[in-house]
């Protein structure tokens, strides 16, 4: 039987960290629902989660268009 979309996708994702992982290097996986999850080479998992609509204020020098 072969996977289903959502193991492959799950296959992919752990082969992806594991290749970040050995580089050094964070990996960063995007989520359905927008939301990212940022993983350190150390294992270490931070939830990055965009509220759209929600900015409040403007970064120093930027502009409006």
């Amino acid at each position: 039987m072969s996977p289903t979309y959502d193991e492959k996708l799950e296959q992919f994702r752990r082969r992806e960290i594991e290749r970040a992982r050995r580089a050094g290097l964070s990996a960063y996986i995007l989520n359905e629902d927008g939301s990212v999850i940022r993983v350190f080479p150390d294992g270490r998992l931070d939830l990055i989660v965009v509220h759209l609509g929600s900015q409040h204020g403007q970064a120093p020098g930027a502009r409006s268009r």
